[in-house]
């Protein structure tokens, strides 16, 4: 007896004939290999042509009310893939051309030979899955060419904005600087005893005017750079100052979406040496994700943002930003697509699906790791470890470009929650 697998795989066969005696001596001969359906009439066999969808059609040309040829041309219409031989007492040259020309796969006569039978119906199956594996790839890569044509339009209008962002944010960085250069101005031209009046208070508006505008000037240069899709140099950077202009940029979007932003940043962190640009966009991203993953819940919930360093595997210091959301975490079957290019869960105006895809090249090129764990309804962590340079790093070109490729390997990813090295004091 088949297993239920190799019955799914049979081959469907529907025999349309009016006489009964032809009709089952077709079914008793391709039963053994086939399932085979039987119609009365061209109307009944175009029923179960719907119902079944079957890979082969064995028609008799005369039957009353629809012919042979006419329910062949009725269902070449409805589904030109599938094969359909024609099987006729009366052969005539007129019929077997007439049955030729309506794209019959072939044209048999009564009485008819078991084994060439088979035979056809044998090439017939094959060229009917044939043709609908051929069509279906066909529609397959039609719908992907559909989709890569709305992001290829996505992704034109973002850089458009984006160019337009770049314009105001360059003629916004002008008079920020301006700004802080009349502070300190301000600032030397007032007497010191004029300082000293101001009161405690007032010259900590000042410093805080001072660290803002720093802050934007800052901001603007590295957005700039952002979106001149530069990787710039190696720089040395204050770790914890990237992560907090990041969340700065995001803090709008952190607030009015109600996350509870925890951050846990070593205040013993060393500067590093970093390619600066490319870790921003890392950030970003990471916290980006994680705000819309705390937003799918409709009730915000805790993000947890931190940086230190750690005893990597290799025993040398290692620098871990780890970004940890409460959301519906990542469904399993999905996990190792997450950092391909294109692949996205959001709706279509929302994401592109290359923030991910992003991140692991970054860490890719310091010479890093990207690692996530997730569980179901309890939220996901993106871990970033990558070595900790105190010095400019030898032998690591500084890329002209953050090309985007699928990456390599598999993501690290857990079922759960992994314990993690103790933070480095």
């Amino acid at each position: 007896m088949p297993t239920d697998t190799a019955a799914a795989d049979r081959a469907i066969i529907l025999v349309v004939d009016d006489e009964i005696g032809p009709r089952e001596s077709l079914k008793v001969i391709l039963g053994q290999a086939y399932r085979v359906v039987a119609a009365e009439s061209g109307t009944e066999a175009i029923e179960l042509f719907e119902q079944e969808t079957p890979d082969l059609v064995i028609s008799d040309i005369r039957m009353p009310g629809m012919t042979g040829t006419q329910l062949l041309a009725e269902l070449k219409g409805r589904s030109p893939a599938t094969a359909v031989i024609l099987i006729t007492g009366y052969a005539t040259v007129e019929t077997a051309q007439e049955a030729v020309r309506g794209s019959a796969f072939d044209y048999i006569s009564k009485p008819y030979n078991v084994a060439d039978i088979l035979n056809v119906v044998g090439d017939a199956i094959a060229q009917s899955r044939a043709e609908m594996e051929s069509q279906r790839v066909t529609r397959q890569l039609q719908q992907w060419n559909r989709q890569l044509e709305e992001q290829i339009g996505q992704l034109d209008l973002k850089a458009s904005v984006a160019e337009l962002s770049g314009e105001i944010i360059h003629d916004l960085n002008n008079p920020m600087t301006v700004i802080r250069g009349y502070i300190a101005l301000l600032e030397d031209s007032l007497e010191a005893r004029v300082m000293v009046a101001m009161g405690d208070e007032q010259l900590e508006f000042l410093s805080i005017i001072k660290a803002q505008v720093d802050r934007c000037v800052r901001l603007t240069r590295s957005f700039l750079s952002f979106a001149s899709g530069s990787n710039g140099d190696w720089e040395e950077t204050n770790v914890a100052e990237l992560v907090q202009d990041t969340l700065f940029v995001l803090r709008v979007r952190i607030m009015t979406q109600d996350n509870n932003l925890v951050t846990q940043l070593d205040p013993t962190l060393p500067s590093l040496w970093l390619m600066q640009t490319p870790m921003q966009r890392l950030c970003y991203n990471l916290i980006s994700n994680a705000i819309d993953a705390n937003a799918a819940t409709g009730k915000g919930g805790a993000l947890t943002v931190r940086a230190s360093l750690v005893m990597g595997e290799n025993g040398q210091d290692t620098l871990r930003i780890e970004i940890e959301d409460c959301g519906p975490g990542i469904p399993k079957e999905i996990l190792d697509q997450i950092f391909m290019p294109f692949f996205t869960t959001k709706p279509k105006d929302k994401g592109t699906g290359l923030g991910l895809a992003i991140c692991r090249r970054v860490t890719n090129l310091h010479g890093g790791s990207l690692e996530v764990d997730t569980e179901p309804g309890h939220g996901t962590t993106f871990r970033v470890l990558i070595p900790a340079y105190r010095e400019k790093p030898e032998g690591i070109a500084n890329p002209t470009r953050l090309v985007m490729s699928p990456p390599s390997g598999s993501s690290t990813h857990r079922g759960g929650w992994s314990r993690l090295p103790a933070t480095r004091s």
